[in-house]
């Protein structure tokens, strides 16, 4: 499995929602979240990432979002 680059994948995800217009989704799904931490997490991003990369892409429930954060 190819190694996640912090760098590169977030100079990506720029051009991503640039590409749509600057249009961020909704992350409100407990499930979604939760699986995003877990993804983010195991690919070595600490808790303040975490929520930094989420946030900056997504509109995002705060409250399952720190939820999610004291769990893992």
């Amino acid at each position: 499995m190819q190694t996640l680059s912090k760098h590169r994948n977030i100079a990506e995800m720029d051009a991503f929602i640039e590409a749509q217009g600057g249009i961020k989704t909704k992350l409100v799904d407990r499930r979604a979240i939760y699986e995003s931490v877990s993804y983010l997490r195991s690919h070595g991003f600490d808790a303040e990432e975490v929520q930094l990369c989420l946030v900056r892409y997504f509109y995002v429930d705060l409250d399952l979002l720190n939820e999610a954060l004291t769990e893992h």
